[in-house]
């Protein structure tokens, strides 16, 4: 099963430890599943810990390559324009497509809306780790 895991998710996971975007996060670190993201995806991560969140560089860039590391990283080809409110977003669905994902796990709710897009379904944190399984660590 490969997943995308949003920016929004993986800030969460990093910032507000011990709730489900952390669990979903934890799965991937435990290979529960296959993580995918993307360069732009990565720079983002980067670039919110530190100016929304006033992360230093060099911790914001340790979690960027964690990401990195336990993750399969896709560079698309395709560029994708189907979130017309938020174009940002898209950036998410290229990872997807080019990624082959099964899923992507978003607390976005221009993204959430889509429910499913080129039959890559989009689910909340909660919904991933029911259809995965939780297990407390």
């Amino acid at each position: 099963m490969r997943a995308v895991l949003d920016t929004n998710i993986l800030v969460s996971a990093f910032v507000f430890p011990g709730g489900a975007p952390e669990a979903a996060y934890r799965a991937a670190l435990e290979g529960r599943f296959e993580l995918v993201t993307s360069p732009p995806l990565l720079a983002e991560l980067g670039r919110v810990l530190e100016d929304k969140f006033g992360w230093e560089g060099p911790m914001a860039e340790a979690a960027v390559a964690q990401v990195a590391r336990i993750g399969t990283v896709v560079r698309p080809r395709q560029a994708v324009s189907a979130i017309e409110q938020d174009p940002a977003d898209d950036r998410v669905l290229e990872a997807a497509a080019e990624g082959e994902a099964d899923v992507i796990v978003s607390g976005d709710r221009h993204l959430l809306q889509l429910r499913q897009w080129q039959g890559v379904r989009i689910l909340r944190a909660v919904a991933w780790l029911d259809e995965i399984g939780r297990t407390e660590g």
